[in-house]
């Protein structure tokens, strides 16, 4: 699952980086309004936790413009996490384009129960423990992969580009796109580093899920079931 938090509150914006780091979630931050709305403008997100007293302008006008403009962030799932928790305010942000709301203070687990809702909203299966295809299945608890009778422990970065290509199912993503899924918004994407993992995950599922298209990209086709 990849992340934006968008949280003006320094240690608040840590310790939660750190939390949903340790969930296996790649976090990218923002302490401020205009580069969370600059974040959503160029990479893509799973979901986005939205403070709403941001120092330059607030979540609701943030969310306000997410919701307004065209592109791929357009109807990412929001969760804003406020200390406004009165009805109105809730209802205000609902009423903006919010999917969820949590007042502060908050226990972690259920933000990220919520946070687990939201993205796999999208996800094309009624199970909310795994995707399968096949005989292919992904828990996405443990992070293993099944394979008929194999079992396969995966790394983050395996599990991330996996999920993102059990997600989206015959969709074609260029090397840029692909990288962005496994890397957050400080680290560098060399141009190999998709190409090893596709390698990767081809020993593991096989050559012919993972299609290559020439000059365009890759496309994960999911095999039929038997």
């Amino acid at each position: 699952m990849k992340l934006l938090l968008v949280e003006d509150e320094t240690l608040l914006l840590e310790k939660m980086q750190q939390r949903l780091s340790e969930k296996g979630a790649l976090v990218d931050i923002a302490d401020s309004g205009t580069d969370g709305l600059f974040n959503l403008q160029e990479f893509g997100y799973d979901a986005v936790i939205l403070d709403l007293g941001l120092p330059d302008i607030s979540g609701l006008q943030v969310l306000q413009q997410l919701r307004a403009e065209e592109g791929v962030n357009q109807r990412v799932p929001v969760l804003i996490l406020s200390a406004r928790d009165s009805w109105q305010e809730k209802v205000a942000g609902l009423k903006s384009g919010a999917d969820d709301y949590l007042g502060k203070p908050f226990e972690f687990e259920e933000l990220w129960a919520r946070l687990e809702v939201l993205a796999r909203r999208n996800l094309d299966t009624a199970s909310r423990d795994n995707i399968q295809f096949g005989d292919l299945s992904l828990d996405l608890n443990d992070k293993t992969l099944h394979v008929g009778a194999e079992h396969f422990n995966l790394t983050l970065t395996e599990f991330r580009l996996l999920q993102f290509f059990f997600a989206n199912p015959n969709r074609v993503f260029s090397k840029d796109q692909l990288s962005e899924r496994i890397s957050d918004q400080h680290q560098d994407r060399e141009s190999n580093v998709i190409e090893v993992y596709i390698r990767k995950l081809r020993k593991m599922i096989g050559k012919e899920p993972i299609q290559t298209l020439r000059g365009m990209g890759y496309k994960f086709v999911p095999p039929k079931s038997n």
